[in-house]
């Protein structure tokens, strides 16, 4: 080989080295990118958490306020004032508690609802003591709507952080490629004669999501006949909870998944008479269908 071939050879490894060092920085920085969004989601909705119970307390403190405006009895109107001064307290506390921390929100959550119960309770007695007071319920027509224009800013709320719960949700949900099935004849063999075949393997990858949380699963597969019988069997069938009900499967394994891409093996022992035509496949996972497919016997 020339000086002039081996230099040749040097730039063209340097060119595609090169090529595939720009590749691999392209596809680190989207996977990168693509974390920090989804961390920014979660992020997003603890904080629309806070801001909803904020709004929640908001309510309850104007609430207060505008009882106050119908009680003439001053003892019930001495337990109001220390009831708002706690629910000041407790909206100073919830203002600088950090939307991250989960337990203390949760503690001002259950807080608030035990101010709305000793509200209704004064609801009661503020009823029975100015039911015919109408100039004063004039007057509280202003707070009322007040409180009108909060609900209706925290209903947004929560229908922009439930919006958000399901765009996370469906982020992190398993889907399936990849996907064979092979009739196995007695010695694990591939066969086409229907009358050989004594097992049929599944294989198919689940795919790589960095969102779904890693951990063990089960997997169940629903097997269908051309004439759209389930394929099931007493010692390996049974149900799973799907929508708020129980479907039956043919098979279920267990698998270990931790984000990145996993390829799974399942096995159908053929007992019973199988005929030709074209079968179906569902895959379910976590409460969702995650593969569809067909395949031809």
């Amino acid at each position: 080989m020339t000086p002039e071939d081996k230099a040749r050879q040097r730039k063209t490894l340097l060119i595609m080295g090169g090529i595939f060092l720009v590749l691999f920085i392209g596809i680190g920085i989207y996977v990168i990118l693509n974390q920090r969004k989804q961390i920014k989601d979660i992020q997003e909705i603890a904080e629309f958490e806070k801001q909803t119970l904020q709004e929640e307390y908001n309510e309850v403190a104007l609430q207060y306020e505008g009882f106050k405006i119908e009680v003439s009895n001053d003892s019930i109107l001495h337990q109001l004032e220390s009831e708002q001064a706690k629910v000041q307290r407790l909206m100073e506390e919830l203002r600088v508690v950090k939307s991250t921390n989960a337990a203390r929100i949760s503690e001002l959550r259950r807080e608030l609802e035990t101010l709305r119960k000793m509200l209704r309770h004064y609801v009661v007695q503020i009823d029975s003591l100015n039911r015919a007071n109408a100039e004063l319920r004039s007057e509280n027509q202003e707070v009322k709507r007040r409180i009108s224009q909060v609900t209706s800013e925290r209903t947004q709320l929560r229908q922009e952080k439930e919006k958000l719960v399901e765009q996370v949700t469906l982020a992190s949900k398993l889907s399936v490629s990849n996907f064979s099935a092979r009739p196995l004849n007695s010695r694990g063999k591939s066969t086409n004669s229907i009358r050989k075949m004594k097992q049929i393997e599944f294989l198919f990858t689940i795919d790589k999501n960095v969102t779904a949380e890693p951990g063990f699963r089960e997997v169940y597969m629903r097997i269908s006949t051309p004439d759209d019988l389930l394929l099931e069997k007493p010692a390996e069938s049974g149900t799973f909870d799907f929508e708020g009900g129980q479907v039956p499967y043919s098979i279920k394994r267990q698998v270990e998944y931790g984000g990145e891409p996993t390829t799974l093996t399942m096995y159908w022992d053929i007992e019973e008479y199988l005929i030709e035509g074209t079968y179906r496949v569902e895959l379910f996972a976590d409460g969702y269908i995650i593969g569809r497919f067909t395949f031809e016997l």
